[in-house]
């Protein structure tokens, strides 16, 4: 999505045509219908930039889901802003303070401006004033004095952006640590019928890890908005690590997470801000120190990970991130292909088609190449059956690497990776396939 400058002449045009859309839609209407219209009070000659979009998609999905009787709806996405307008078969009276409610339900929220018309073309009025972005006064009255100067104005604007879409890209990194923990069967790990191989973990202590990860996912994705370097990115996830092992009781729940995931969250911070692409952004900032860590693995080693890589040449987290997250992408692939064919268990069967594609390095710490190997292959021939028939067989391969002591952890975080490339498409419209 390129950002562009509009000039007066485009925005007198714009607002000509949503008076033009606004009569039509309100023209054939009933005596009890209302139209709604969403536009976003955005300061400077930049009316439209990825933030704002992601913002305006979120107010869209407020409204709709009120679940009020829709008629008639059209969305605009123009340089000149984002609009939307429905025509509701409901009374005007009962639906503005819904839409009031919208619009003073969190800080980012000031910037919606949601005017609602009933037949005959009367606009309804808030019942309260709404105060200026900068200080308590009325928003109407610092407007027309100029009070604080549109510089001011467009940084109130630009951090009140900045927080809704770090706090929404935290939110989407825990829903998809939840999601991944969740899906069932997952063999050899933790899931809603077992903990699999691990003797130390159960799904409570897995979701307060997740829990305890949120404030340093809001802080990657800001980091990334600034443009962080690797450096300072590296420092705030170790951090993490320790937020994690105190809520876990030393536990080590989602360490590669809170790598895979940081990288990924900066790239997507950067992409809302800077441009680019989130996975080529995050790959930038992996490949800076990616060469540098892995050769201090191999000469010595003090993770798991690095000796894998030491013993095996098995980069792990490190290469998938410099990369580009292929496996990730693939595992993506596989899920939304799974949810188009319409399987109610499509984490679980993308899982499995992970399994038999990943060099997955927690399987080379557990088992060796020996362990990697039976994995590979007894997933590759689940995959090649029926799709009907795989739930079973993955129960089934459960309780083998139970008994086994392997756990396919790798192929666990390239699905919750996918689950966070897959809410980042919904959230920004910007695709990574």
């Amino acid at each position: 999505m390129k950002s562009c400058s509009v000039d007066l002449e485009q925005m007198l045009a714009a607002r000509e045509r949503r008076a033009s859309i606004q009569s039509a839609m309100l023209g054939g209407a009933g005596e009890n219908s209302c139209l709604a219209c969403l536009t976003l009070n955005i300061a400077g000659d930049v009316k439209r930039t990825p933030m704002t979009k992601m913002l305006f998609d979120h107010g869209v999905r407020e409204l709709e889901s009120l679940g009020m009787s829709v008629t008639d709806r059209r969305i605009i996405d123009e340089a000149t802003g984002s609009e939307a307008f429905w025509l509701l078969d409901e009374e005007g009276e009962s639906v503005k303070p819904l839409l009031e409610a919208i619009e003073d339900s969190f800080p980012a929220a000031r910037l919606y401006d949601f005017d609602l018309i009933v037949s005959g073309g009367d606009k309804l009025s808030r019942r309260e004033a709404r105060k200026c972005l900068i200080c308590d006064a009325p928003a109407a009255e610092c407007a027309r004095s100029r009070r604080h100067g549109l510089e001011a104005v467009r940084k109130a604007t630009d951090g009140l952006l900045k927080d809704f879409c770090a706090g929404a890209l935290a939110d989407a990194a825990c829903g998809s640590l939840l999601d991944e923990i969740y899906t069932t069967p997952k063999p050899g790990l933790v899931d809603m019928n077992n903990s699999g191989s691990h003797a130390d973990m159960d799904l409570q202590l897995l979701e307060k890890s997740a829990g305890s990860l949120r404030p340093y996912f809001e802080d990657a994705a800001r980091m990334g908005m600034e443009g962080c370097g690797m450096a300072d990115l590296r420092e705030r996830g170790l951090r993490a690590e320790a937020e994690m092992f105190a809520a876990t009781g030393g536990v080590n729940t989602h360490k590669g997470l809170i790598y895979s995931m940081g990288l990924l969250l900066a790239g997507m911070g950067g992409c809302l801000a800077q441009g680019g692409d989130c996975i080529g952004n995050a790959a930038a900032l992996a490949r800076e120190d990616a060469e540098k860590r892995l050769c201090v693995s191999m000469a010595e080693p003090s993770t798991n990970g690095g000796r894998v890589y030491r013993d095996f040449g098995a980069k792990g987290a490190t290469g998938e991130a410099a990369a580009g997250f292929p496996g990730a992408k693939y595992c993506l692939s596989r899920l939304l292909s799974y949810r188009r064919d319409g399987r109610k268990d499509a984490a679980a069967l993308a899982l499995c088609d992970s399994m038999a594609a990943l060099e997955d390095t927690n399987l080379l710490h557990r088992g060796g190449p020996e362990g990697l190997e039976y994995v590979r292959n007894a997933a590759g021939k689940i995959s090649r059956l029926p799709e009907e028939e795989r739930a079973a067989e993955l129960h089934g391969l459960d309780r083998e690497l139970i008994c086994r002591g392997l756990s396919p952890g790798g192929s666990a975080d390239m699905l919750a990776i996918a689950f966070l490339l897959e809410r980042w498409e919904a959230l920004s419209g910007m695709s990574v396939r």
